[in-house]
């Protein structure tokens, strides 16, 4: 399958925010998001192929087996996905997977855990794409829905949060930087207040930046 990184750091999104984890980092995406961060993962052709059988070594050689992620690009678009998600699931405690959500999740474990992120309507044209399948994400008990909120699209968001599960929803801030993302967290800190959803934060943004492989 195609790869663009490999590496070792904290999870800085969701629900296990702060636990060291172990990250592959698919190659592969075709939603095309206005803020994205990793358009170097865009192009499936970049990237380098690795068999599954190197890229469970490499993994096992980062260190411990504690929690592994799975990113991309966009995971549920890569050819060879659900093989590695079944290696995964039998050979570490606690797998997390990070998707938009184009087509609902194919698989289920009790050690599976989804990090659904569906699109708001300024940040693609494929955003609906992302949404359509939101009843078979939500039926899913170990998925959570984590919208990234940018500048502006507050009202937009919370429109949409507001038809899911008040449990299962966290509010992300966009941004690159720390400044950016402190002045994103504060407004939608009270939104979430006010709402009862939770807040992620991007801690791996407040602690390195925009650097790669962290």
């Amino acid at each position: 399958m195609r790869v663009s990184e490999i590496f070792r750091s904290l999870q800085g999104e969701g629900p296990s925010t702060g636990a060291p984890a172990s990250f592959v980092r698919l190659q592969g995406c075709t939603i095309g998001c206005k803020w994205c961060d990793t358009r170097y993962t865009w192009d499936a052709s970049r990237g380098r192929e690795v068999p599954l059988p190197s890229l469970l070594d490499e993994l096992e050689s980062l260190g411990p087996r504690d929690l592994l992620v799975i990113t991309g690009g966009e995971p549920l678009q890569v050819r060879g996905f659900e093989e590695l998600l079944d290696s995964a699931c039998g050979n570490w405690p606690r797998v997390e997977v990070e998707t938009s959500g184009v087509g609902g999740p194919p698989m289920s474990r009790p050690n599976l855990f989804w990090n659904w992120s569906p699109k708001l309507p300024a940040v693609t044209p494929l955003w609906e794409e992302t949404w359509a399948h939101s009843s078979q994400w939500m039926a899913e008990p170990r998925a959570i829905a984590k919208i990234v909120v940018g500048e502006g699209d507050d009202a937009e968001a919370a429109r949409l949060a507001r038809s899911l599960p008040k449990d299962r929803v966290w509010l992300m801030p966009e941004g690159v930087t720390p400044e950016a993302l402190k002045r994103r967290a504060l407004a939608l800190a009270e939104l979430c207040k006010r709402e009862g959803w939770r807040m992620s934060p991007r801690l791996h943004v407040w602690l390195w930046g925009a650097r790669r492989g962290v």
